[in-house]
Order: structure tokens, then C-alpha cells, then sequence
């Protein structure tokens, strides 16, 4: 606001400067009145340039300058540039007013500024290039990193396709391998035809429908019977061991008389007696139906055996006549 003020006075008192010189005649005004209205200018562009309105001051120097192009408005304009930021014009018009004025008041000033302009725009270009050198490797980089993530997803696809592939062809070959062997087996099996040979599935049919071998089920009978009488043998032989145990433990001097271990001893003894005489007899039995199973299949109309069992004894009757 204060600078729209500061433009709008200066133009004001310019303009009642300049104006007695439009109230004369139509000629071109003198050159004493141009000098005087470019002076005008020239101290309205200070103070424009002081209170750091660059643009105004920029406006005033150009009008001064029209009117009377000396070198040092150039300077002038230049440093009103400048400090408005507009380096290029700057560095423009200082060589302008080094070309117009080499020896001038502010030569020396100009050529520093010139000096240091150049300084600023070369290392200002410096870094736009070291900021597009930047750039240029970040895009490379950006690019090379795309680029191998692009490799691995290939490769990947690839060795996905190469592992469906080889699981196709292993699928193949195992069912070619199947169908094979499928039409292997079809070649060997035997024809339906009148006189042929039956197929094995008919052999076992007809072998399962045979009878049973003659004698075949006492014999297993038998090697039950004995297994189960050899069992309590043992058994018997076990609780034998533990009632002669319990025996020594009462008899031994100075042995304390245990009624719980007296009963023990007496139920251990009565086991061992069955389990000994029952599996003697069941030995005997299974010996018995055993030989009984085997003449029966030597000769079995002229042999007969038959198991008895009573509350005390076992044995066997044989009817028939011996070979």
C-alpha cells in the first residue's frame, strides 16, 4: 500500500513538473526541459529504489533514460533490475553501460556486478545441471530397479511355466506308461476260447470251491490244543516256582508265620497242579487230533478218532482198522 502511495505521489509531482511545458507552443520542448523532467524521474526512481518499489523505479529510469539517454541511467536501470531479481536485463544493461561508458563513475561498480552476475548465473546453471544430472540418475536408477524387478518376474513366469511343463509331461508319461501296461496285461491274458486255459481269477474261483484237504482242520485243532495246553504248562510251571518261593520264605528259621502268605502259597500251589496237569492233558489232546488229521488224510475210510473229555480225564477213540 505504502509503495502504491509512494508511485502515485511521485507520479503526481512529475506530472506538475512536466506540465508548464505542454501549456507552450506545439515545437518539441527544450533541451533544458527535458533534462529538468528526466532529472524529475531520475529522483523519483531513487526514492522508488530506496523505499524497494523496483518496478516503479524501473519505470522511471526507462522514462528518464527516453528523454535523455545517458550512460548512467543505464547503471541505473541496471541496479533497479537487479535488485528486482531480473539478473538477466541486469547483467544486460551493465554491459551496455561498460560498452556506452567504459571509464565512467560506476565502470568499476559495473564490472564487479558483471563479475559477480556471471558467477551467479554460471553457478546457478551449475546446479540446475547438477540438478538434472540428479534427476537423469534417479530416472536411471528408477528405470535399472523396474528393469530387474521386471527380470525376476520373468524369470519367475518362466520357471512357473517350466515347472507346468514338466509336471505335464510327467503326467503324460505316467499315463502312457499306464495304458502301457494296461494293453501289456490285456496281450498276456489268457483267450475265453473253447480249450484255452481259464483265466487266473477262474483258477482261484474254482480253487476256493474245492473241498478241503481230508484231515486238515483236526491237524490245525491239534496244533491249537497243544500251543494252549504248552501255555498252561508253563503258567503252572510259573505259580510252582512262586509257591516253592513262598514255601522257603515260611520254613526259613526264624521266620515269622504269615497266614496271608501261607494262603498265597497254597493258591499259587493249586494253579501250578491245574495249569500243569490241564496243559499236559491239552498236549495230549492236541497231539492226539493232530495224528488223528493226518491218518485221516492217509486213510481216511479206514481210521476214525474221536476226542472225549470227562470231568477228569481225557483222551481219545479210535475205530476203524490201522493200515
Amino acid at each position: 500500500m505504502n509503495r502504491v502511495l509512494l508511485r502515485l505521489v511521485l507520479l503526481g509531482a512529475i506530472g506538475a513538473v512536466a506540465a508548464p511545458g505542454r501549456g507552450l507552443a506545439q515545437s518539441a520542448p527544450a533541451d533544458a526541459d527535458k533534462k529538468e523532467v528526466a532529472k524529475q524521474y531520475v529522483g523519483a526512481g531513487l526514492a522508488a529504489q530506496d523505499s524497494g518499489d523496483y518496478e516503479t523505479a524501473i519505470t522511471f529510469y526507462l522514462k528518464a533514460y527516453r528523454l535523455v539517454p545517458h550512460p548512467t541511467l543505464l547503471f541505473n536501470l541496471a541496479q533497479a533490475h537487479r535488485l528486482a531479481g531480473h539478473v538477466d536485463q541486469a547483467l544486460s544493461l551493465y554491459k551496455r553501460y561498460l560498452s556506452e561508458d567504459p571509464s565512467g563513475a560506476q565502470a568499476r561498480t559495473a564490472r564487479e556486478l558483471v563479475n559477480e552476475i556471471v558467477s551467479e548465473i554460471e553457478a546457478r546453471r551449475a546446479g540446475q545441471v547438477r540438478k538434472a544430472d540428479d534427476a537423469h540418475r534417479t530416472d536411471d536408477a528408477r528405470r535399472a530397479d523396474e528393469a530387474r524387478k521386471a527380470e525376476r518376474v520373468r524369470r519367475a513366469d518362466d520357471a512357473r511355466r517350466a515347472d507346468d511343463a514338466r509336471r505335464a509331461d510327467d503326467a503324460r508319461e505316467a499315463d502312457e506308461a499306464s495304458d502301457a501296461r494296461a494293453t501289456q496285461i490285456a496281450a498276456m491274458a489268457p483267450s475265453t476260447a473253447p480249450g484255452a486255459t481259464p483265466p487266473i481269477s477262474d483258477v482261484r474261483d474254482t480253487a476256493s470251491q474245492a473241498p478241503p484237504q481230508p484231515g486238515r482242520l483236526p491237524q490245525i485243532a491239534g496244533l491249537a490244543t497243544g500251543a494252549g495246553g504248552a501255555a498252561a504248562v508253563a503258567i503252572g510251571i510259573g505259580f510252582g516256582l512262586h509257591a516253592r518261593s513262598l514255601s522257603n520264605d515260611l520254613s526259613r528259621h526264624g521266620a515269622v508265620y504269615d497266614p496271608a502268605k501261607m494262603r498265597a502259597g497254597e493258591r499259587a500251589n493249586t494253579i501250578a497242579i491245574v495249569g500243569m496237569a490241564g496243559g499236559a492233558a491239552l498236549i495230549a489232546t492236541g497231539a492226539a487230533l493232530y495224528w488223528w488229521g493226518y491218518t485221516q488224510g492217509r486213510a481216511r475210510e479206514r481210521v476214525s478218532l474221536a476226542p472225549f473229555v470227562l470231568e477228569r480225564t481225557a483222551g481219545l477213540v479210535v475205530s476203524g482198522a490201522l493200515p
